[in-house]
């Protein structure tokens, strides 16, 4: 794989060196741009995506052709994991938020890896039921939370994956839309641009063209109580 580390928790970078080393030896790397489809809904599961450098979000177009951002996804991350068993259509988009190497493998490759690499297997059977886990208990989070404590809980949680400590808090790496934070939210455009201006003025945070930096962890972390 390309000697970008892997973001630590991601497939990746769980994987002991011969593992890496093996899955390195597979598929090749291709360059995606800004905005660009890495997976589409709806096509065949067909192939994988390892990250190695770069951001995307993985979103779902619902039957009234709204978005809905699901999660972000790095380097080390990988992609059409729920797929590649059995090809069946993917239930996900995956598009370049900034300029984003990945290793593109087939399917076939992948599972092939991972008869050929046991421990591997492993490890991304943990990655994913962790990833399931944790969108659970969002989701058992933001039933009680309005707009501003939904909105709170996922800045913390950029933070705390691509947060950069800086001289006055800890600066999110992560370039993302109010559009896109209102779908990862639940919440209007609107309501997440209202709750923004409301954390800046109290100091809490400060904005800037699609990047944010966390002033006060500790009222970000009350306001999701």
């Amino acid at each position: 794989m390309a000697s970008t580390r892997p973001e630590p928790g991601t497939f990746a970078a769980l994987l002991s060196a011969a593992d890496r080393e093996a899955l390195a030896g597979l598929g090749g790397t291709r360059a995606f741009a800004t905005g660009e489809r890495l997976m589409h809904q709806g096509e065949p599961g067909d192939r994988v995506v390892v990250l190695l450098e770069g951001h995307v979000k993985a979103s779902h177009v619902d039957v009234r052709g709204r978005e809905v951002v699901l999660s972000f996804r790095g380097p080390g991350d990988v992609l059409g994991e729920l797929t590649f068993t059995h090809g069946e259509p993917r239930s996900a988009s995956t598009t370049a938020i900034e300029p984003v190497s990945a290793q593109v493998l087939t399917s076939a490759a992948f599972r092939g890896f991972l008869v050929q690499q046991p421990t591997a297997a492993l490890t991304l059977i943990d990655v994913i039921s962790r990833r399931f886990r944790y969108a659970n208990d969002a989701r058992v989070q933001f039933g009680d939370l309005d707009t501003s404590g939904r909105l709170a809980a996922r800045l913390l949680e950029l933070a705390d994956r691509y947060g950069d400590p800086v001289a006055d808090g800890i600066r999110i790496r992560l370039p993302v839309t109010q559009a896109d934070l209102g779908s990862w939210t639940a919440s209007s455009r609107a309501g997440v641009a209202e709750a923004l201006r409301s954390m800046r003025e109290q100091g809490w945070i400060t904005t800037e063209r699609r990047r944010i930096t966390l002033l006060d962890v500790e009222a970000l972390t009350r306001r999701t109580g």
